[in-house]
């Protein structure tokens, strides 16, 4: 898992490097390049990547769903009174 979320990461800094490269030295093809690494590593290794931050993300939409829902339910209840 370590490893796997090292070359991730590892692909990125490559495709930023090639990105900086591309805009200093006017290469398109640098940039395509950046653009294309960094497409593979967005639908591959996304998971990889930010699965704790997806996961504390989904928590703190469900306590906020459930405060949304608490609150929407006692306006309803002081309203229909």
């Amino acid at each position: 898992m370590k490893t796997n979320k090292s070359l991730w990461l590892f692909l990125l800094f490559v495709a930023l490097i090639l990105f900086l490269l591309g805009l200093n030295s006017r290469n398109y093809l640098y940039n395509i390049l950046a653009v294309a690494i960094s497409f593979i590593v967005y639908r591959n290794g996304y998971a990889t990547l930010f699965k704790e931050y997806d996961d504390k993300q989904a928590e703190k939409r469900k306590k906020a769903d459930k405060i949304y829902t608490a609150l929407h339910q006692g306006r309803k209840k002081v309203n229909s009174k």
